[in-house]
């Protein structure tokens, strides 16, 4: 996080997490707000350290921001997606339900659809106390604020002074890693502000920060009938837990999804009217379970608009979804967007989706034309560019993906997450080997001990539970539920011929001397001419954040070689064009 001072006022965000660690009204630290008082006097020359210099500036001057972004006076950075579609008219009644901000209790909070921030100020003599003199305690369905620097655990619980309006309930689940707590001064000297930002599991908005109805979902007790009924998982954040203040360092490649936009993205619309420009991009909802079960819905994508164009892109990969030059001018500030599910209408004809009614998550983008440019273009973009996106398809039926679910996380079988973290968990462990004479490297996956069992009661056949995807360098094993998760991805020793790899379900016991036996993934890689040494390491397992660093080498080693590609083709003009797109993708 870092601060930006604008010439009327001053207004202060963090490009990561959205709003400020101080809520509404409170703009800046007590030095900068000095900075600004000094400033208003004509004349009065500003420190060197409150205007930075040219060079270090990452934006132009002038900046605010919303819940939907920023604004730095020429581009709006759509980045968070508000509770409310502003397009959309909500009876005064309902926009109460899910506020944008409120206060209860002397807490205020902010949320958009993806996160919430809770903001608590300490005055008198709560002024006086630091991050040491806090103990924030999280779990995915509670918080918990206690002061004391030496606080003992009793049977699990913290017997810390609670401070009580920070303490209780959450209204829905958050994702404990991807959330944090930090200690502001306030501004104009009166105590400190305590913020917590946390990360939702769900792309919903919330009545509030608090449960407040009778029973909380997780103090139910099962009373399961049969053992075909199996209780919710027990999970390492179901318990409170202490989290030390500061956004996690690592927290940037817990955002990566290892996707490209081809596979999550396939298709984009454009529509229009005198006043309006609306861009659908539709999203394939196997792919959106898949990614929403690690990160927030919100931190996918990114859009950024100007007054002659648009460009959205994956959100940490920097992929680009689509770009295009606008026809007409439109005002970026009052730019609109959010993530709904839509009929699609315009569907390829190749026969592969059947249903007469098919829906679809997709980006709704609305864009205000200026006021010179208020009526019909014709034609949208003058000059547009799109990933090559895979076509819809059509998923399988409701009992099937259920059933298979049930498999992946029988107590969960609904939450991405579970389905996510149970996939990873599916490999007990993996074995390596190489065969000289046949020159083949053999991967040999442990299974889960409880799949199997798991496999029968809910007569599932494994030999349709996995999918096997092999390029020339890595590999990728997904469980198939009712979606595909990744339970195993990573980097080969060498290359291989992908067309000629095998693999099968096997038993091997336990240990040597065990009666007992799991079943096992064997896959087994030709290696392809050239590599048909003994390579030192066989497999080595990839990160979501290394395989999208991975995808973006990727793509940047394409764009030289379209640039020199059209050098060859077209001579210096060719190259130039090529090498002004590369520089704009």
């Amino acid at each position: 996080p870092f601060w930006l001072k604008i010439t009327d006022g001053l207004a202060v965000f963090n490009v990561l997490n959205g709003p400020s660690p101080l809520p509404s009204g409170v703009s800046a630290p007590a030095a900068m707000a000095e900075d600004a008082a000094a400033e208003k006097d004509v004349g009065e020359e500003v420190p060197d350290s409150v205007v930075p210099a040219e060079s270090e500036l990452m934006m132009p001057y002038e900046v605010t921001s919303n819940t939907l972004g920023i604004f730095d006076g020429y581009n709006f950075y759509l980045r968070s997606f508000p509770v409310w579609y502003r397009w959309r008219p909500v009876p005064v009644s309902r926009a109460n339900e899910k506020p944008e901000n409120g206060t209860i209790n002397g807490v205020d909070f902010e949320q958009t659809m993806g996160r919430i921030w809770l903001w608590y100020h300490l005055v008198g003599p709560e002024a006086d106390l630091t991050e040491d003199d806090l103990c924030v305690e999280l779990s995915c369905w509670q918080v918990q604020v206690s002061v004391g620097r030496d606080i003992q655990y009793v049977k699990g619980k913290s017997t810390g002074k609670k401070i009580d309006a920070l303490t209780g309930d959450l209204f829905a689940d958050v994702r404990v890693k991807l959330s944090w707590w930090e200690l502001t001064q306030d501004p104009d000297g009166d105590g400190k502000w305590l913020s917590i930002a946390l990360t939702k599991h769900e792309h919903r908005g919330w009545k509030g920060p608090w449960f407040t109805d009778p029973f909380h979902p997780h103090r139910r007790t099962s009373f399961p009938w049969t053992s075909m009924v199996l209780p919710p998982p027990k999970r390492d954040d179901d318990k409170l837990a202490r989290i030390q203040p500061g956004m996690p360092q690592d927290v940037e490649k817990d955002m990566f999804t290892g996707m490209l936009p081809e596979k999550i993205c396939t298709g984009v619309e454009q529509q229009e009217d005198e006043w309006t420009v609306t861009l659908l991009v539709h999203l394939d909802e196997e792919a959106v379970e898949v990614a929403t079960g690690q990160i927030p819905m919100e931190e996918l994508f990114c859009a950024d608009v100007r007054p002659d164009g648009l460009h959205v892109y994956m959100r940490q990969e920097g992929l680009t979804i689509c770009m295009g030059q606008l026809s007409g001018s439109i005002v970026p500030e009052l730019s609109m967007w959010e993530i709904s599910s839509v009929r699609r209408t315009n569907l390829p004809k190749d026969g592969r989706i059947k249903c007469p009614a098919f829906f679809n998550p997709a980006i709704r983008i609305k864009l205000v034309k200026a006021e010179h440019s208020q009526h019909v273009w014709g034609d949208i973009f003058s000059d547009f560019a799109k990933a090559s996106f895979d076509p819809p398809r059509e998923r399988m039926s409701w009992t099937e993906r259920v059933q298979r679910a049930l498999v992946l996380a029988p107590g969960a079988p609904l939450k991405n997450h579970v389905k996510a973290e149970n996939a990873v968990k599916m490999c007990a462990r993996l074995e390596t080997s190489q065969d000289t004479v046949t020159q083949r490297a053999i991967l040999t996956l442990h299974l889960d001990e409880a799949l199997e069992e798991l496999a029968v009661k809910f007569k599932l056949d494994l030999t349709t539970f996995f999918s096997l995807k092999v390029s020339d360098r890595i590999v990728e094993v997904c469980v198939v539920a009712d979606s595909e998760f990744t339970m195993l991805q990573g980097d080969l020793g060498g290359a291989v011929e992908p067309d000629k790899t095998t693999w099968e379900i096997i038993k091997e016991r336990n240990t040597p001397t065990s009666e007992k036996e799991h079943l096992c993934l064997k896959i087994s890689l030709a290696k392809a001419a050239g590599s048909r040494e003994r390579w030192d390491t066989v497999f080595t397992k990839m990160e979501k954040w290394e395989v999208g660093k991975r995808l973006q080498q990727e793509a940047l080693e394409n764009q030289a070689a379209a640039v020199e590609a059209a050098a060859a083709e077209g001579g210096e003009a060719s190259a130039a064009e090529a090498t002004a797109q590369q520089t704009t993708n």
